[in-house]
């Protein structure tokens, strides 16, 4: 049976199962939990809960960041799942103005390392290396 668009936007089973298994398995989470089809609560090691709301956009753009927030308030941040999937610069904007970060999904394992605004602002460290390199 086709799936007529339904993983457009939302994640695949598999990929539900992917995100929690490798959630679930981070050094700063002590649970999580699926709120909704999208929408998970982790609860880090710290007692701070996080709000993810999970996604499968190809390109997370700045169309998709407002829809996404208009759908849910309260959330601290947007995670496309697939490997292959990124974001757009003017998206990661959008979502910063907010308060809300923008993440594929390497980006937020390494983000849960921190919180606040180093959550938010999070930088891969081969994202930190091409700057370093780049000023110089």
């Amino acid at each position: 049976m086709p799936e007529l668009g339904r993983y457009e936007k939302k994640p695949r089973p598999e990929s539900i199962k992917f995100f929690l298994s490798r959630v679930e398995g981070h050094s700063k989470v002590l649970s999580v939990e699926q709120l909704g089809e999208q929408l998970f609560q982790i609860t880090k090691m710290n007692d701070r809960k996080i709000l993810v709301h999970l996604t499968n956009y190809y390109v997370v753009s700045e169309a998709e960041v407002y829809e996404i927030l208009s759908q849910h308030t309260g959330i601290d941040c947007i995670v496309t799942i697939s490997a292959w999937n990124s974001y757009s610069t003017g998206g990661a904007m959008v979502a910063k103005e907010q308060g809300v970060g923008l993440f594929v999904i390497n980006e937020f394992l390494g983000a849960l390392n921190f919180d606040g605004q180093a959550f938010i602002n999070y930088v891969t460290p081969a994202e930190r290396e091409r700057r370093k390199n780049q000023a110089r």
